[in-house]
């Protein structure tokens, strides 16, 4: 969806997350698989039936967390082998004073790399709202967009009026 101008298709808005739901099963069940939902809370039910299971953005964070665990123990093992103090008979590389900045920089990259991920698989920061939202959409009512083209429109109407819309737009 590019543009106001190119997007064509069927918004309807529904009054529950049941109503929504069902009506996503509805569509999925005819072959609308590229729908766009619009919800002023957050649905694990709708997402659920939009087929989304997990988010990557955990994995992304795994990766960041194991990144900068590896940076902080190269960071402090080769500045001790660089610049050693011998004291005393102590080892050169002592873990107890590297736990301190091995956690900070474990946690640094954890989050930096959850942030960087969320942007990048959310499509964040969107410029522009989808051309279908409405600002209902944001207090009291939700809503599916059926991106379909004239050939296919009927069939999108026929099944959006199967279910429980509040309001259709075509």
């Amino acid at each position: 969806m590019a543009d106001a101008a190119n997007v064509s298709g069927v918004l309807a808005h529904y009054e529950s997350i049941d109503g929504t739901r069902r009506a996503i099963e509805t569509l999925r069940e005819a072959g609308f698989d590229d729908l766009e939902v619009f919800s002023p809370v957050m649905c694990p039910e709708l997402e659920e039936a939009l087929g989304i299971y997990s988010s990557p953005v955990r994995r992304w964070a795994l990766i960041g967390g194991i990144t900068g665990f590896t940076t902080a123990n190269l960071l402090t093992i080769g500045t001790s082998l660089a610049y050693p103090l011998i004291g005393q008979g102590k080892p050169i590389i002592s873990w107890p004073p590297f736990i301190v900045i091995m956690f900070e920089l474990t946690i640094l990259y954890t989050g930096l790399f959850a942030m960087f991920s969320w942007m990048v698989h959310a499509h964040r920061p969107k410029l522009k709202l989808s051309p279908a939202y409405r600002a209902v959409f944001s207090v009291d009512r939700w809503g599916i967009f059926v991106p379909v083209d004239a050939r296919d429109r009927d069939r999108a109407l026929e099944k959006v009026r199967e279910t429980e819309a509040v309001e259709v737009e075509a």
